[in-house]
């Protein structure tokens, strides 16, 4: 699984994580780097802001899937 589809996922199951966690979880030293490859993507952000704790963390935005209902 590449570093990119990595993140993503552990951003899923852990919301608000800082890069030092994705670091220490997920062995991405370049967590910066693989943030901005999903932001790339379609329906894809990410958006960093201060936790409560005060440390900066990540959060990943998935935009909502359209569904078509068949009449």
């Amino acid at each position: 699984m590449k570093q990119t589809e990595r993140l993503i996922r552990f951003l899923r199951e852990n919301p608000g994580a800082s890069s030092l966690e994705v670091t220490l979880s997920c062995g991405i030293v370049n967590v910066t780097g693989r943030v901005s490859d999903i932001r790339a993507r379609p329906g894809l952000d990410v958006i960093c802001r201060k936790r409560r704790d005060g440390v900066a963390g990540y959060w990943l935005v998935e935009a909502p899937v359209q569904m078509a209902v068949g009449l």
